[in-house]
């Protein structure tokens, strides 16, 4: 049904189409979410926003579209890549040639861009976001290891190390708390950097801050605090911070480390730890899917999104469509579905 609302793009390159008139028409655009978020609860499917991903003008928006129709994912928060440019433009591209699968999301915080000039970057994102209307700014990397796909191409040198309470953080926090404009980082779950963090919520309680993929611990022996207990007091002590789900497969191994990074995952079960089920449970409205797609991992969508299904599967039912897509709604919009 939801297929059958939201046509299919009527060309594959999203660049043949003129770009989406800034600011976006966030009024029309909820519209068309809305509806194909319930043609696909009318179908019995449950619909997944994915909150995180991070994606070029390369992509195959039609064949992108019948995947997406296929796995229910009903809405994609399209992050563009600068590559070098200062800034993508892609999120209109895709909203021009799809307004019914993305919402627009501002370029993240990804090498080279963010990397060479942190400042930069920063101010562009702020002038960007007010004057286009982004209604969520994309993943910064602060710390960031090399990802698996990375490292199998033998991109080894990608080690992304910007302290969140640089200059350039405390530009973002403040412009998040001055805007209400939500904003996502990368940041490592290691001691270290979880006091730094800490002060950042602490001086800017009205940044809307996500962190991405809740619980994934590349080298666990650099924690010894983080764990749902600690989830838990972040929680509840700052009432703006929020958590992405994604997480590789429970047998994926990080080639950096030969660890299992995906912490809440119960191995033999396939299903998240009772400990994490329950603290997710508890707060249903601060966690959000994601899949975390980028331009070389496309072929693993069918994958990333049976693994959130997995984490949804694993929570009790009254709180799925929350988790699934009503949390992210209310973040974006501040309003309930």
């Amino acid at each position: 049904m939801a297929a059958d609302f939201s046509p299919i793009p009527g060309t594959a390159r999203m660049t043949d189409v003129a770009k989406a008139p800034v600011p976006f028409d966030l009024s029309t655009l909820k519209q068309n979410w809305r509806q194909r978020i319930l043609a696909m609860r009318a179908a019995g499917v449950m619909p997944i926003i994915d909150i995180e991903s991070n994606l070029s003008e390369n992509l195959d928006v039609q064949r992108f579209a019948r995947q997406m129709d296929a796995e229910g994912v009903a809405l994609i928060a399209f992050s563009g890549i600068a590559a070098g440019r200062g800034w993508s433009d892609a999120a209109r591209y895709a909203v021009a040639a799809d307004p019914w699968r993305y919402i627009p999301t501002g370029d993240g915080g990804l090498p080279p861009d963010w990397k060479n000039n942190p400042m930069d970057f920063a101010r562009i994102t702020k002038e960007r976001t007010v004057s286009d209307g982004y209604p969520l700014m994309g993943e910064y990397e602060f710390r960031h290891y090399p990802s698996p796909d990375q490292i199998q191409r033998g991109n080894t040198q990608r080690d992304e190390d910007l302290p969140i309470d640089s200059p350039a953080g405390h530009q973002l926090f403040q412009f998040s708390a001055e805007s209400g404009i939500p904003f996502e980082i990368h940041l490592e779950i290691e001691d270290q950097y979880l006091a730094p963090l800490e002060k950042m919520l602490k001086q800017y309680p009205k940044a809307k801050v996500i962190w991405c993929h809740l619980a994934q611990m590349r080298y666990q022996s650099r924690n010894t605090v983080y764990g749902p207990d600690y989830v838990r007091k972040l929680i509840d002590q700052y009432p703006n911070l929020y958590f992405d789900l994604f997480s590789g497969p429970p047998d994926h191994i990080y080639p950096g480390s030969g660890e299992y990074p995906g912490k809440y995952w119960d191995r033999t079960t396939g299903r998240l730890l009772p400990e994490w089920a329950k603290l997710i449970a508890e707060q249903p409205w601060r966690f959000m899917t994601a899949l975390d797609l980028n331009p070389f991992i496309m072929n693993a969508f069918s994958r990333k999104v049976g693994m959130q299904r997995a984490v949804l599967a694993s929570l009790p039912e009254p709180v799925r469509e929350i988790v699934a897509y009503k949390a992210a709604w209310k973040l974006l919009f501040n309003e309930d579905f």
